[in-house]
């Protein structure tokens, strides 16, 4: 190899020029005409032993040309990255032959991303704070009593609260919308089935309980038109006409039990025997779900704060790793084998070309938070707490066995493995750096200061810019996961 030339290009690509030695494409076509002539019958020579002469006129100069760079070329690309420390993230993207004498090729290489934070440290988003209130304790207190609630045939027309019987039938005609697409037509039919009509409860399409009201009995099929809306509607409904067509067969009323003390026993919740201990356990119980709520809706507002921040350069071969990652889990790792993918895209209906369009974006966002949380965490200094990570290995452990001796070794063996161990580090990892961001973005002041690096200073995100970020899981799948071990 007499000469390298390396050239940055965008999207974290690098250009190799290299020129080889002209002795060391001899060899290669030297061993190319041994190959062939292994392989081939040649009037007049033993297998292995025609010389070059006879193996170019039998099978042509190109198809030797040809045989000896498909082994060389990878030999010299591989070389030449070693020679030049660039740290490759994929198989070269594009190879060419620039010219035949001397051999020059020229290879583009996929190289780590690059993210530069930016200003990071000035983020600020405020966090929003909500409070249970008393009508949605008395909600939840209500379904508790559904569960319970007898349905008596009545013989009226239908009203609020009210079951129905009945065949039905769903018609939505086809529509062709703004983006110049076609909302598929619905057509659902069912017999015999009951439903509650509700308030702010969709049993079967969206504003189709206030229709109901006042239907009575009858084996006459009943027909309902109107138009869909409402605040919560999808697009692909919202202004669509919809028929409903309804056979009734019965209207029941529903009777609840009453809220005393003596039903509340009735539910054998552990400590809860009053009405009053059975509100504060829903409350509580809402509020922990609405600050859960409240909690992954910040993350991926500061998220997005700190992608709009920060410079991020990747290359598409990553892209394309993340979306093979999705379909792997879309799919159960059906995709693991090519017949396991072509029976998974028969089952959804699509060809692989459109499913990979379909994820492209989805994966496009994950792989930059991603990369920039990689950056974060390495910048905020955030390391593994490996006891930590023994703990969730030791609680995954006894949640399998369920304190049944004679288990432990072999759920052991089967959970405390080193990809395991790995997912549950960068699991916390995201997590602190998430924790870390929204302590910044929380701060009143406009120094945030890190009690663990008070004698430390950190670099600035000005001078991160040509740090390379190794990937680490996306942030999606830290957020909607359970990391268990599979």
């Amino acid at each position: 190899m007499t000469a390298i030339t390396s050239e940055r290009l965008p999207d974290s690509l690098v250009s190799l020029e290299i020129e080889v030695e002209p002795e060391r494409v001899e060899k290669s076509m030297e061993k190319a005409v041994r190959k062939i002539s292994q392989q081939v019958k040649i009037k007049g020579f033993r297998p292995g032993k025609a010389p070059r002469r006879a193996v170019e006129a039998f099978v042509g100069a190109e198809q030797v040309f040809a045989t000896a760079i498909d082994e060389l070329l990878p030999l010299v690309v591989e070389e030449a990255v070693k020679e030049e420390g660039i740290d490759i993230v994929g198989p070269a993207e594009d190879v060419d032959l620039k010219s035949r004498d001397p051999l020059v090729i020229v290879a583009k290489m996929p190289i780590t991303p690059t993210v530069d934070l930016g200003d990071y440290e000035a983020l600020r988003a405020p966090k929003q704070e909500l409070t249970v209130s008393e009508d949605q304790v008395a909600d939840a207190i209500l379904n508790v009593q559904r569960r319970f609630a007898v349905l008596e045939p009545v013989d009226r027309s239908v009203e609020w609260n009210d079951y129905i019987r009945g065949d039905f039938r769903v018609e939505i005609p086809e529509r062709e919308n703004d983006s110049g697409s076609t909302d598929d037509a619905v057509d659902q039919a069912e017999e015999d089935t009951e439903f509650p009509v509700r308030e702010n409860e969709v049993a079967l399409l969206p504003g189709l309980a206030e229709q109901l009201i006042g239907l009575k009995v009858s084996e006459d099929e009943q027909v309902i038109e109107y138009e869909l809306s409402g605040e919560d509607l999808p697009e692909a409904l919202a202004g669509r006409s919809a028929k409903f067509t309804i056979s009734i067969k019965e209207v029941k009323e529903e009777t609840l039990p009453a809220l005393d003390d003596e039903f509340v026993v009735s539910l054998d919740e552990e400590g809860i025997t009053t009405v009053s201990e059975l509100e504060a356990s829903l409350s509580k119980q809402l509020q922990e779900s609405i600050d859960v709520k409240i909690q992954n809706d910040y993350r991926e507002e500061i998220l997005d704060l700190l992608l709009a921040t920060a410079s991020v350069e990747y290359p598409n071969v990553l892209v394309e790793r993340a979306i093979d990652q999705m379909i792997d889990r879309e799919s159960n790792h059906a995709s693991h084998t090519q017949e396991g993918l072509d029976q998974w895209l028969e089952s959804v209906g699509q060809t692989e070309a459109e499913v990979r369009s379909a994820l492209q974006d989805n994966a496009t966002i994950s792989l930059r938070r991603e990369l920039v949380l990689s950056e974060l965490s390495t910048v905020e200094k955030i390391e593994v707490d490996a006891e930590a990570v023994d703990e969730q290995i030791d609680a995954a452990i006894e949640s399998i066995t369920s304190g049944q001796e004679g288990l432990e070794a072999q759920a052991r063996q089967l959970i405390d493995t080193p990809d395991y161990r790995r997912t549950l580090a960068s699991q916390q990892v995201i997590d602190n750096a998430l924790a870390r961001l929204e302590e910044i973005c929380t701060a009143e002041s406009e120094e945030v200061t890190d009690d663990s690096e008070s004698s430390t200073e950190k670099p600035k995100g000005s001078r991160r810019g040509s740090r390379r970020s190794k990937a680490t899981p996306t942030e999606d799948d830290a957020l909607s996961e359970n990391n268990e071990p599979s």
